[in-house]
C-alpha cells in the first residue's frame, strides 16, 4: 500500500474491511494511502512501577509518508472541495508535517501545494521538511509569525494571487471528514484489543494540535464502546487548542457521520452523551508546550533522544513533547490509569529521496535569508 489508486478527480469506495464500512449508511469514497491497521507493541522500556506501556506504532502507516496525516488525508483527497485536478493550498509552519504528507500526495496525483508558511525554529528535522517542500516545487506565501499569515493569505488573494488558486485546506487536514482517519483509529484500535493484541488501555496518550486526530479517536473509541481516559499532550498555547474547541471538532465530526448515515439512533443525546455513555473521558495538558509552538525544550529533546534509544522516532515539536508529558504524569506518581498507550504520530520516513540540490534556491527570498538564524535555535 501507500501508493495512490485512483486518478484525480475520481473518488473508491470504502474498501471492504475498512473499520467504518460496517457503521456508515452512506459512506464517502476513500483513497487507499494508509496501510492500516499499524501495529501494537510493548514498550516495556517506559514502564513506571506497576505502570504497564504499550507503543500505538502510526509511524508506520505508510512506505510514502506515515504518521496521522496519511489517515484524515485519503479521506480528504477522495471528497469535494479537494478531489479536483487543481491545487491546494494549506497553512503550516516551515516544517510541518502536514505540508509535507500534503505535497507528496498531491505529488502521486500529479497536482500542486501552495502553503502558506511562518517561522519556526529550524532543527535538523523541521530542515529536513522544508527541504522536501522546497524540492516538490511547492509555492509559498510566506510570512515570519502566525499572526502574520492574514497578510499572507491577502497576498495569496490579490497581489501574489497564483493562476490557479488552490482550494483551502484546514491546518492539520482536521475537519469533520477529515477526522474519519482517526475515527477509523479508534475502531482499529477496538479491533486489535478484541483479538487480544493489547490489553484495553486505561489511558490513551495522544499530542493536540489541531484536535482533529485526538477528537476523532475519541468519537471512534466511543462508537467502539471502549472507554479510556485520552491525555492529550498540547503542542500549541491554549488560545490555539482548548477545551471549546475540541469540543467543537468532537461535534464537527460526530455532525459529518450523521450526514453520511451512521445511525441516528447512536446519536441520541448528541457528541456529549455518546463519548459519556462509552466511559471516554479526556483532558488536556498545555505543561509541555515550553516557549510557543513548535519550539524545542528540553524536556521534549531528552524524549526524543530517549525514544531513539529504543529504536523509535520521535521530534520535538509534537511526539517528543507527547512522550515528556507521559513521562512527567509518571515521575509525578499521577493517579494514572493503565495499561498506558502512547500513540506515536510521527510521519518518520526519510525523505531524502524527494530532496534536491540547491533547495534554498526555491525558498522565497526573505525566508532564505533568514534560514542561518533560524537553524538551532
Amino acid at each position: 500500500m501507500g501508493a495512490l489508486t485512483t486518478r484525480p478527480g475520481e473518488g473508491l469506495e470504502l474498501r471492504q474491511g475498512h473499520a467504518l464500512a460496517g457503521l456508515l449508511g452512506r459512506p464517502p469514497p476513500c483513497l487507499r494511502l494508509a496501510d492500516l491497521p499499524t501495529p501494537v507493541e510493548r514498550a516495556a522500556w517506559l514502564d513506571r512501577g506497576d505502570v504497564e506501556v504499550w507503543l500505538k506504532r502510526d509511524d508506520r502507516s505508510s512506505e510514502i509518508y506515515g504518521g496521522g496525516k496519511v489517515r484524515k488525508l485519503e479521506w480528504l483527497l477522495a471528497n469535494p472541495p479537494f478531489n479536483g485536478r487543481g491545487p491546494i493550498a494549506s497553512i503550516g509552519g516551515i516544517g510541518s508535517h502536514h505540508l509535507v504528507a500534503l505535497a507528496l500526495y498531491l505529488r502521486g496525483l500529479d497536482r500542486r501545494l501552495h502553503a502558506l508558511t511562518f517561522e519556526q525554529v529550524v532543527t535538523p528535522h523541521v530542515e529536513a521538511n522544508l527541504a522536501t517542500l522546497a524540492s516538490l516545487g511547492v509555492e509559498f506565501w510566506h510570512a515570519r509569525t502566525r499572526a502574520g499569515l492574514g497578510l499572507a493569505w491577502l497576498a495569496y488573494k490579490t497581489w501574489r494571487r497564483p493562476a490557479e488558486p488552490g482550494v483551502m485546506m484546514a491546518p492539520g487536514a482536521s475537519t469533520g471528514l477529515g477526522g474519519f482517519g482517526f475515527v477509523g483509529a479508534g475502531l482499529e484500535l477496538a479491533a486489535q484489543i478484541r483479538a487480544g493484541l493489547l490489553p484495553k488501555p486505561g489511558t490513551i496518550y495522544i499530542t493536540g494540535g489541531s484536535a482533529g486526530s485526538s477528537a476523532g479517536l475519541a468519537v471512534g473509541l466511543a462508537l467502539a464502546e471502549v472507554g479510556a481516559h485520552l491525555r492529550i499532550v498540547s503542542a500549541v498555547e491554549a488560545w490555539s487548542f482548548n477545551g471549546l474547541l475540541y469540543r467543537r471538532m468532537i461535534r464537527q465530526i460526530v455532525a459529518t457521520l450523521a450526514v453520511h448515515g451512521l445511525d441516528p439512533a447512536r446519536l441520541r443525546g448528541g457528541a456529549d452523551r455518546l463519548l459519556a455513555d462509552a466511559g471516554v473521558t479526556w483532558s488536556i495538558d498545555h505543561t509541555q508546550v515550553g516557549p510557543g509552538y513548535a519550539v524545542p525544550t528540553d524536556a521534549g529533546r531528552a524524549a526524543v533522544a530517549f525514544a531513539g534509544d529504543h529504536g523509535i522516532k520521535l521530534e520535538t515539536t509534537y511526539t517528543g513533547k507527547c512522550l515528556a508529558g507521559l513521562s512527567a504524569d509518571l515521575a509525578a506518581g499521577a493517579a494514572i490509569r493503565g495499561p498506558v498507550l502512547l500513540w506515536n504520530t510521527h510521519g518518520c520516513n526519510d525523505l531524502t529521496r524527494w530532496q534536491s540540490v540547491g533547495w534554498e534556491r526555491r525558498l522565497p527570498g526573505k525566508l532564505r535569508a533568514r534560514l542561518p538564524a533560524l537553524r538551532g535555535g
